[in-house]
Order: structure tokens, then sequence, then C-alpha cells
């Protein structure tokens, strides 16, 4: 198994590092940009007229947004105007250098255009909209007309749903071609025929571009005053012919990365399983004679409340539960006692106890003939007395559980615990694959049909196997028969008459199972029904377990097992493209750009 381990780490390790590549995504952000829609309309006179929609998600409070427009190799923008639509009406918003709310400021340099937006927020949803436009942006040469442009750039934020149109002046322009930059997954349509390019990128990493540059016969834009005179059709198609294959280069590369992902992750989960095939060839499990299964049964184990848990939850090292309920059993035999003195309780050894966590609280806490909580606590606190604590439970633990391969066997868990880690092991490859699937922007649907296939397989598997091969030896098989209906008889215990099937005396020797078992609310409660208070205050465990928990503010004197609890666990115990072009990467050195955010 821990060459299996071996292959998941290393399979975790090329995730790691190929996500310190990757796009940060940043899940605290205070505000998303749901969507983001530009309208663009070229001119005759090679101006755009930009129409922006941003909406906005916010969480807590907000005073506004803020935009910026880059200015560079743009002649001029004309006076924005400004609105907000709050998903109830569109308002407009004036200019003012004021800062009230449901106004915005402009500041303007030969770099950039900046708008600020004062319009207060809190949690919910917005939408902010943006109308100027941007003056010569397009370039008339001798053969071909050139839109090089930077739409966005510089966010601190991711966007999401980003969809921007260029229209052009023009229908039917069949020597229209397009080319975008920016993350690979965008998509660039070349509508020719209604003269447009609609670009459209699901999301936008911070930081991340998107870029156009198109090319269209000079009589689209006959108006244009900015005039080259040289030719320039050439070199962008082989600009843009150098882009693409550098982009077709890594998005063949990031193909590569993804599906050898996603083999070596179905090559490690094969490996895991061969290695369990290969095993139970080896080392099959031990088949066991199952007897008839008992509903109820009215006697009490043949173990101590601690062993009878271990083999019926087959576990390593009996708990704190269990040493509460063998204290309460040694209570009910009267080899014990627990008094109130004070505001603590004192345990007296009524006989030499056997149990060696309760010689050491007895001997080595206490004066050899008692004990109190109060010591307890103390001795626990202390740094040397946790380390004591920690050993001697520990010690104990390890003695509850001794002779539990005449019961368990240890063999057959083995195997079937190995089923269950091959299916965790299975589930973090698969979800591990998933998220490498989202990360690579891969279609969603049958990776993630098949993957939810594969896990649900593999517990499949497991029930299987757990169902076949059984975790106790004959002996233990007859040994849990009897427990487990015992225990199922205390589960039942409201419908059951208590005093028919006993007196109280009786009842007090199930009390330590109920402990250790976890029910003892449930039966304690029911004897409360049953009998009266006289006949209760005949049972010495009862008086001690119900008293105990009242003085602990408990229902069912979880507080003795939890100071235990507490003191052992702070001690550490282990216990416890088209005829144009496509999306590329890199850049044109296109003009403008435009960022934002909300403050």
């Amino acid at each position: 198994m821990k060459k299996i381990w071996t292959f998941v780490l290393a399979f975790l390790g090329i995730i790691l590092a190929f996500q310190v590549t990757s796009t940060n995504v940043s899940a605290s952000s205070k505000y998303q940009i749901k969507k983001y829609n530009i309208e663009a309309n070229v001119k005759k006179n090679g101006d755009v007229e930009l129409t922006q929609r941003l909406n906005y998600h916010f969480e807590g409070d907000f005073h506004g947004v803020f935009y910026n427009q880059s200015l560079k190799g743009v002649k001029g923008v004309t006076q924005p105007k400004v609105y907000v639509d709050t998903g109830f009406q569109t308002l407009p918003v004036r200019e003012s250098n004021s800062g009230a709310n449901n106004t915005f400021k402009v500041t303007k340099t030969n770099k950039k255009l900046g708008l600020k937006v004062y319009h207060e927020m809190s949690t919910g949803d917005a939408a902010f909209i943006y109308k100027y436009t941007l003056k010569g942006l397009v370039r008339n040469y001798n053969d071909t007309a050139v839109l090089n442009w930077r739409v966005l750039y510089g966010w601190n934020n991711i966007l999401s749903n980003v969809k921007i149109t260029v229209n052009l002046p023009q229908k039917n322009i069949p020597q229209l071609q397009a080319w975008s930059h920016g993350p690979l997954n965008g998509h660039n349509r070349v509508d020719r025929k209604k003269g447009r390019v609609i670009i459209t990128v699901p999301e936008l990493p911070s930081d991340e571009m998107i870029e156009t540059r198109m090319l269209f016969p000079v009589s689209v834009t006959a108006n244009n005053k900015y005039v080259i005179n040289r030719n320039m059709k050439q070199k962008v198609r082989a600009e843009e012919k150098q882009l693409a294959i550098q982009a077709n280069q890594t998005r063949q590369k990031q193909t590569g990365i993804y599906w050898s992902l996603m083999v070596f992750g179905v090559l490690v989960i094969l490996g895991i399983y061969l290695y369990k095939y290969v095993t139970m060839r080896k080392r099959p499990g031990t088949k066991h004679q199952i007897p008839t299964p008992l509903y109820h049964s009215f006697d009490a184990p043949e173990f101590l409340p601690s062993f009878s848990k271990v083999i019926l939850e087959r576990l390593h090292d009996a708990d704190t539960s269990s040493l509460t309920a063998d204290m309460m059993n040694e209570v009910g035999h009267r080899r014990m006692k627990i008094e109130k003195v004070g505001t603590t309780f004192e345990i007296t050894a009524l006989v030499p106890p056997t149990n060696d966590f309760f010689k050491y609280m007895i001997n080595d806490i206490g004066d050899g003939k008692k004990v109190t909580l109060r010591e307890i606590r103390h001795e626990a606190q202390d740094f040397d007395g946790k380390q004591r604590v920690t050993k001697n439970f520990e010690d104990w633990a390890s003695n509850a559980a001794k002779n539990r391969e005449q019961y368990l066997d240890l063999h057959n868990i083995d195997i079937v615990s190995g089923f269950s880690l091959a299916a965790i092991s299975t589930d973090i490859i698969a979800a591990i694959m998933f998220v490498i699937t989202l990360l690579f922007n891969r279609p969603m649907l049958w990776p993630g049909i098949t993957l939810a296939i594969l896990a649900l397989l593999v517990w499949g598997v497991y029930y299987f196997m757990s169902r076949k091969i059984t975790p106790y030896t004959d002996k233990g098989e007859i040994a849990v028969n009897q427990i487990r209906a015992f225990k199922r008889m205390l589960e039942d215990i409201d419908d059951i008459k208590m005093a028919e099937v006993g007196d109280i005396i009786l009842w007090e020797q199930f009390i330590p199972y109920a402990i250790a078992f976890g029910i003892s609310e449930k039966v304690i409660k029911a004897l409360r029904v049953n009998f009266t208070p006289e006949q209760l205050g005949q049972s010495a465990v009862l008086v001690n377990y119900i008293g105990f928990s009242t003085a602990f503010g408990a229902s069912s004197g979880t507080g003795f097992q939890n100071s235990f609890a507490g003191a052992i666990g702070a001690s550490g115990s282990a216990s416890i493209t088209g005829g144009s072009g496509g999306f590329s990467g890199g850049s044109s050195g296109g003009f403008g750009g435009g960022s934002g955010g909300a403050f």
C-alpha cells in the first residue's frame, strides 16, 4: 500500500507543479463581474463608438465602481455618459466632482480616461453602463485598413462571460479578416456577411488581456483622416500566422499535458486495484462459519465492556468511553465506590484494583486507597503528569484489547480496509482529474459522468468485499452475534418492559455496556420511566453515574469520560480560425485597453 501512496503523491506533485504556472483564481473577492458585454461600432471616419455594460455582484457595502480607459494610440475621446441598471430601472448618472451618490467624476490625461462612479451598494447586483467614442483607432494603409485594439487589460479581478462585438459600418465584406489575442479558451467569430466580429471569453483571469486585430478594405472607413502611405496587409498576415503557430503549439502542449495527466490518473487507479488483486491472489481472505443471527439477548456479554466494544467495533485499542464503562462495571460489582466530596468526586478502591490504569490512579495519583477527580486533573495539567497519564492510558488501552486476534480476523480486516483505502484514493484521484479538466477548460459532461461512475463503482467493489469477507474468526462470529443482540436490546429499550426482564440490580450490570456503546442516555431515561426513585436508589452504578453526570451538567455521565479524554487528548495521545484567425496568445501591440474595479 505504501507503493500506491507513492504513486498518488507523485500525481499530486505534478498537479501542484502545474498549478504554479497556471492562472491563480481568487475565491475571496468581495465583488464579482459576472458578465461583461462590449458593443463597438466602427464609424466611417475610423472612430469607435463604445457601449460597455458590466454586471457586478457585490458582497458587503460599496461606495461605487471605477473604470480606466487607456488612451495609448488613441487620437481622442468624447465626453462619457454613465448609467446604472439597478435591476428595476436604468438611471442616468450625472457628472460631478462632489462625490455625491449617483454621480461620476472624470479624470482625463494624455494616457488615460478615468471614471469614478459613486453609487452606494450593499450585497446584491447592479450593472454599470459606459458610453463614449474613441477617436482615430482605425489606420488606413495603401492596401488595407487596420483596427489593432487592446480592448481589455489590467483588471485586478476575474471577468466572467466576456463578449465583445465589433460592428463595421458596412455589411458583406468578403475581405474581412480578424484575429484575437488573449486566453486560449477564447473564441473569435468573423461574420463577413454582417460585417462584424464577435469575441467571447468564458473567463478572463486578472492581469490578462483581450486584443483584436482586424483587416478590411479601406473603403469601409473611407472618411478616415489617419492614412499611412505604405502597405501593411502581408506584414499583418505574417505576424498573425506566427502568433497562430505559437498558440497552436501551446494548445497542443496543454492538450498533451492534460491527456498525460488523465492517463496517469487512470494508470494509478488501475495500479491500485492490480495491487489489490495480486495480494488477494497470494493471500486470499479466510472463510468462517457465521451463526444464525440473534435478534435480542438479555444476557450481558462475557467480556468487560471495553473488550466487548473492541470486538463489536473492531478497534485496535480501547477508548476513553470504555475506560468509564469499565470503572462503572467495577462500581457495579462493588469493587470500587464513587462519592461526592465537596465540589469534586472521590473514587475509592474497595478491593485492590486489577485494572492497570485504575492502579495508577489509586496508587500513584491517590493515596493508595482513593483518589479524587481534582487530583487526576491536577496530574494531567502538569507537563510530566501529562506524559504519565498518556503513557498509562495507552498501556491500558492496548492491554484492554489484548487477545483481540482470537476474535478478529486481522488479515480479513486488512483486506477490507485496503479496499476502503483504495476507494478513498480513487475518489481523491477522480476529484483531482475533475479539477484538472476545469483548469484546462475541457468539456465537462462526459469526464464528469465517467468520473462519477468510477467513484460509485469503486465503492460498490468495497461494499461487495465487505459483505463477502467477514472480519471475525469462528470464535469471534459467535461472540459478536451475542454482543450485537445485546446492544440491539438496549437500543430497543423503549419497547421492552424492563421490570419484567429483571430487577434494578440486574440492569445496573447492563449500564456499563450501554456507556461503552454510547447509548447510556437512552437506557437511563428508560430506567427512570420503568423504575421508581426508590428502586433506582438501590443501584450503586445508577446513583453514582446519574449523580456524577448531574454534577457535571450532563445527562448521561459524559462529564467523567470527557475529563479523561480532555486530559489524555491534551497530552498528545495518539488514541485520541476560418480564413481569418482564431484566438492566440501574445500581442500585436494594440492600442487602448480598459480596466477597473469597485471601491
